[in-house]
């Protein structure tokens, strides 16, 4: 029964899941965005693909070749995530974006495709995706050139509280949440929330962390750090203040997702500060389950 599903999952994942870009070799800006939902051992997450998609949709308005990578078993992602490394040497910039179950085993973080199941400490190596080699992959030879993590990886995790009796240890003393991560010389790396605390997948369309950073990156002229303390505000507004983002940072330039001479491509037109509090309003009473407003 498995070698079937197994079978199956790998041919979805080749069919439906990345979505090859134009090379960014030469410069410019690439994305690989993930999002990983429909767990075969753990619940299935309603938002990940949403995200994926949709914060997918955004870096292309916003000048970014983007792989999509929806929905993948363990060796579709390693495929995903190789090829990605081979498109960025020459990227100006290169972002990795995941929507999805993530876990930390001795200060070591993990990001878990569909496929996971984890019954021992060993399957780790075997099932699941070290954030560090995903690190090692954008730095690698770019020379300092900007490189962008968002996680959105802390859910609650049935499949760190399973990995926990393996290891013999209770469920409360297994680390909750992500690892704290130190990147090397143009990286910036950014949590959906503190390391060691959970995030949640939202009751909208999108996580809260999703759902900010589509506004803010949509709407705002503003360099990267600034922008983030916008995205923390939004989230903390949108969880009561139970979902703090958190990030690191070592850039060596600030990084704007829109110049402030205007877009690298697309058609969004600059928006003022009216428009941006709408947005972001809207957003806010869709996470909340708020009733729309009336119109005009």
């Amino acid at each position: 029964m498995w070698q079937h599903t197994h079978a199956a999952l790998s041919l979805a994942a080749l069919l439906l899941a990345v979505q090859p870009p134009a090379s960014a070799q030469g410069g410019g800006r690439a994305a690989l965005v993930i999002g990983m939902g429909a767990y075969v051992y753990a619940g299935r997450l309603p938002n990940p693909a949403n995200d994926a998609r949709d914060v997918g949709a955004a870096l292309r308005e916003l000048g970014f070749a983007v792989t999509e990578a929806v929905d993948l078993d363990r060796r579709a992602l390693d495929e995903a995530i190789r090829d990605f490394a081979r498109r960025i040497a020459g990227a100006d910039a290169a972002l990795v974006f995941y929507a999805g179950h993530g876990l930390q085993v001795a200060g070591q973080n993990y990001l878990l495709p569909i496929d996971a199941k984890l019954s021992s400490a060993r399957d780790l190596d075997f099932e699941a995706i070290s954030l560090d080699l995903v690190l090692r992959q954008l730095e690698s030879g770019r020379d300092g050139k900007a490189s962008l993590v968002f996680l959105d990886a802390c859910r609650d995790n049935p499949l760190a509280r399973n990995l926990a009796r393996a290891m013999g240890v209770r469920s409360e003393a297994f680390a909750r949440g992500l690892a704290p991560v130190q990147a090397g010389a143009g990286t910036f790396i950014a949590f959906s929330t503190q390391p060691g605390n959970v995030a949640r997948d939202g009751t909208g369309r999108n996580s809260p962390f999703a759902a900010a950073l589509l506004v803010h990156m949509h709407t705002t002229a503003k360099g990267l750090g600034a922008m983030m303390i916008e995205v923390r505000r939004d989230v903390m507004s949108a969880t009561g203040n139970a979902q703090v983002p958190w990030d690191h940072s070592a850039l060596t330039a600030e990084f704007y997702f829109q110049p402030a001479g205007g877009l690298v491509s697309g058609t969004f037109a600059p928006a003022t500060e009216a428009t941006r509090q709408q947005e972001r309003t809207r957003r806010l009473d869709e996470e909340l389950g708020r009733p729309a407003p009336p119109g005009p």
